[in-house]
């Protein structure tokens, strides 16, 4: 009983020591992290938080307002004809909610399914294009919105993306008339993988579209699940073996490549995973998660009912959750952490249940790229997935560190400013403020100094925890 104890409190140790160091990945960027393209491109001064929730039905008290910058509604519903309306009832009391917290709220319309199919025959026709556009003004007019936010999944070929770049051109213009030149926002989302507009669509030059929307919110989810031959995450933020492209970094520079301005990027978090039920596994499964999908339908999660994915929410749940905490999985689940692809997944000891997803760590990972890469900002779909406000905290960490790192590029150069003038005077207070400058210096990295050592006495804790064991 005792070693069965120590071997617990030395594996729940070992998980708390990791956890904390990949957590810390983004609260301790610093200055000297960041490429000096990306601090002086001034990206890091406006990052902007995009959070979908749905169009209406939705207690506002399940959006993290402190955490956003715009709130997106999906989805508004269009036809054929153009005509723009609301799925139901009346959007006006989240918007007037999202106003009083000092977010921006934009329609969408499209999405997967029926959505994009009506948004693609209101696209065909130059007349029923004019249509869908003055419905849009008319929208953002009755319903004091913000913008608009192209979500078309997927154009099929060349034509259709044109037919989609004449109806974004058509909306700037109209929405600058109506409302003067940029007060109101334009987006379009982009589709998750090698800078394609849609997964049959060849390649083509981004910057056009790119020059027109305010921002383009990459979709860096929905990779691999239930659909696929192999169980693997749903956003991997590397790629995995033999599927070139199919991930979080691979996707952005691939939209970077085309020509879309990183300055008008954001990338997509999920709040969700996706699932697959795996064939038996031959041998123990360790920490290999590129297991065989048997083609069975997997279930839902327990809480959203979503075919084929699992919320945080319903990751998280109480009763019938797969987690008990962010990191610890409940009884009859095993949770694993794969370094290929920087993101937990799940393994159901009976069902065979997959769940590739992500947590707290792997999105601080993401958003530590967001900041490192010169993207102006993130996206999450969808903000009421979030459970007790904990992957919430990961996308406010985000916007503080932006800020605390501008505060830092700001403070370092008044101090180079100030040590210019106090040379070019020749008096002794030069010396003074230099030495002060540099004390300030020393202790920024010993402040660094004491995170580093820090971790490693901690690392040191657990050894002698299991040598004493």
């Amino acid at each position: 009983m005792e070693l069965r104890l120590a071997a617990f409190i030395c594996f729940f140790l070992r998980a708390a020591l990791v956890a904390a160091s990949i957590a810390t990945r983004l609260t301790s960027l610093g200055l000297s992290d960041v490429p000096e393209a990306v601090l002086s491109s001034g990206v890091l001064e406006n990052p902007v938080v995009f959070g979908y929730t749905f169009e209406s039905g939705i207690d506002p008290n399940l959006i993290p307002w402190s955490s956003l910058t715009h709130l997106v509604l999906a989805f508004f519903n269009v036809d054929a004809a153009g005509t723009v309306a609301p799925s139901s009832g009346n959007p006006g009391a989240l918007v007037g909610t999202a106003h009083k917290n000092g977010v921006k709220a934009i329609a969408s319309i499209g999405g997967s399914g029926s959505g994009s199919t009506a948004m693609a025959m209101a696209l065909a026709t130059n007349a029923t294009r004019d249509a869908l556009v003055a419905s849009l003004v008319d929208n953002v007019k009755t319903y004091a919105l913000d913008g608009v936010d192209f979500d078309y999944e997927f154009p099929e070929n060349t034509q259709q993306v044109l037919s989609l770049y004449g109806a974004l051109n058509s909306t700037r213009s109209a929405l600058d008339a109506a409302f003067g030149r940029g007060a109101k926002t334009l987006t379009m989302t982009l589709f998750s993988s090698k800078g394609q507009f849609g997964p049959n669509v060849p390649p083509m030059n981004a910057k056009p579209f790119s020059d027109i929307v305010d921002y383009g919110l990459l979709m860096s989810y929905d990779y691999f699940g239930s659909f696929s031959a192999i169980s693997a995450p749903n956003s991997p933020f590397y790629d995995i073996p033999g599927y070139p492209g199919l991930s979080f970094t691979s996707s952005i520079a691939a939209w970077l490549s085309s020509g879309w301005d990183a300055k008008k990027l954001v990338a997509g978090l999920p709040y969700y995973g996706r699932t697959a039920t795996v064939q038996a596994p031959s041998s123990p499964v360790g920490d290999q998660q590129f297991m065989p999908n048997s083609g069975a339908a997997p279930p839902g999660g327990p809480v959203s009912k979503i075919a084929g994915a699992w919320t945080w929410t319903d990751l998280r749940d109480p009763i019938d959750g797969a987690l008990r905490s962010p990191t610890v999985a409940q009884q009859g689940w095993q949770r694993y952490w794969d370094t290929t692809t920087e993101t937990p997944w799940l393994l159901h000891n009976t069902s065979l249940t997959y769940i590739g997803y992500d947590d707290v760590d792997s999105l601080a990972i993401k958003a530590n790229y967001i900041i490192t890469s010169g993207l102006v900002g993130v996206m999450v779909w969808m903000v009421q997935y979030d459970y007790a406000d904990e992957l919430n905290t990961v996308v406010g960490n985000y916007t503080m560190t932006c800020e605390r790192i501008v505060k830092e590029l700001e403070s370092s150069q008044s101090s180079s400013e100030s040590k210019i003038d106090s040379s070019s005077s020749g008096n002794h207070s030069s010396k003074h403020n230099s030495s002060d400058s540099s004390s300030d210096e020393h202790s920024s990295r010993g402040n660094g100094a004491v995170t580093k050592y820090g971790n490693l006495l901690l690392s040191l804790l657990y050894m002698a925890v299991l040598a004493f064991w």
